[in-house]
């Protein structure tokens, strides 16, 4: 919830007069439904699309060129979701051993994953501008290696 409410305060913060408020209000509806996701787990999707519609909101007011808060955005809602994860488990039953120390350890290299693919993909978006095969090669090892991350996170998932 924190995570959540932190990023709404800084969309906020972040935009322009025009956007502030706009971005606050959807951020503010992101957190409330990331604290209503603890008591029903279908929320969470909604409050992880209304967190990121903070962000779009900020973009469409905005129009910034090339903004790399999105890397952080990314980093701040993959918290969220793992965050918000971790405490539905954690309510029915008591951690493994362990997991006290292992869970945050694997939310902060997710988190720390996401923000390097998002800036790995931000760095791709600038090179664009530029032509070359080279700059081809990079965009699509960009992407292969965010369709390989995502898929293994989502084959782990699946096995826990």
């Amino acid at each position: 919830m924190a995570v959540s409410l932190g990023l709404a305060v800084w969309l906020g913060a972040a935009a322009s007069s025009d956007a502030a408020w706009p971005a606050l209000a959807a951020g503010l509806l992101g957190a409330a439904a990331t604290a209503a996701a603890f008591f029903r787990p279908a929320m969470l999707t909604v409050a992880l699309t209304t967190s990121a519609a903070a962000y779009a909101v900020l973009l469409t007011i905005d129009e910034p060129p090339l903004d790399s808060r999105a890397a952080g955005v990314a980093a701040a809602l993959v918290v969220v979701g793992e965050l918000s994860g971790w405490a539905r488990e954690l309510a029915g039953t008591t951690d493994e051993p362990g997991g006290a120390w292992r869970r945050p350890a694997w939310i902060a290299g997710a988190a720390l994953g996401a923000l390097a693919l998002a800036w790995t993909a931000i760095a791709v978006a600038d090179l664009a501008r530029l032509e070359g095969l080279a700059v081809e090669a990079v965009g699509a090892l960009a992407a292969l290696a965010t369709l390989v991350v995502v898929t293994r996170l989502a084959a782990g998932r699946r096995a826990a």
